[in-house]
């Protein structure tokens, strides 16, 4: 009973995380752009993020997007984050087919348990190796951007350095 309660709550975990895998490919908001704290910048319209697909910006309380088309002109992270993302998404699908596959209440045939335990072998691979290109893509992205972040700041103490004198 003990062994059915796990394997359904592995299958779920790993079916939700996968969800969650495909919902993070999807949306905007990868690096939030802004000069000043958060709410000053909600206050102010000057909200903006940064996603794989598409630039956004919120201004006069709506949200407008331009589209990231050009694949050439995009830099090499966007595009790096943008192929390992995908490649977590494809790898999510078999592995959640073997695992369905594995539950204590499905047989096919006359298996042996030791097929349906290679199946689950070859499911938790599947889903360790999505675990870590998600990872990947997520640490390039953050790294990306706070690069860009101290760039920024360095930037700016120089010119308002330039500006003092």
């Amino acid at each position: 009973m003990v062994a059915t309660c796990l394997q359904v709550v592995g299958f779920v975990t790993s079916f939700v995380g996968w969800i969650g895998v495909i919902v993070t490919t999807s949306t905007n908001d990868w690096v939030v752009t802004c000069g000043y704290t958060i709410p000053t910048c909600r206050k102010l319209d000057e909200l903006g993020s940064k996603g794989l697909w598409a630039d956004c910006v919120m201004a006069t309380g709506l949200y407008h997007c331009k589209p990231l088309v050009d694949i050439l002109i995009l830099p090499g992270y966007v595009q790096a984050c943008r192929a390992l993302m995908i490649a977590a998404s494809v790898l999510g699908l078999p592995a959640i087919l073997l695992l369905l596959t594995v539950l204590p209440c499905i047989r096919m045939g006359h298996e042996p348990g030791v097929a349906k335990y290679r199946r689950a072998q070859l499911a938790g691979v599947l889903l360790i190796l999505l675990g870590c290109l998600f990872l990947w893509a997520r640490t390039e992205s953050s790294l990306h951007s706070q690069h860009l972040v101290q760039f920024k700041q360095k930037y700016l103490e120089e010119f308002s350095c330039l500006q003092g004198d």
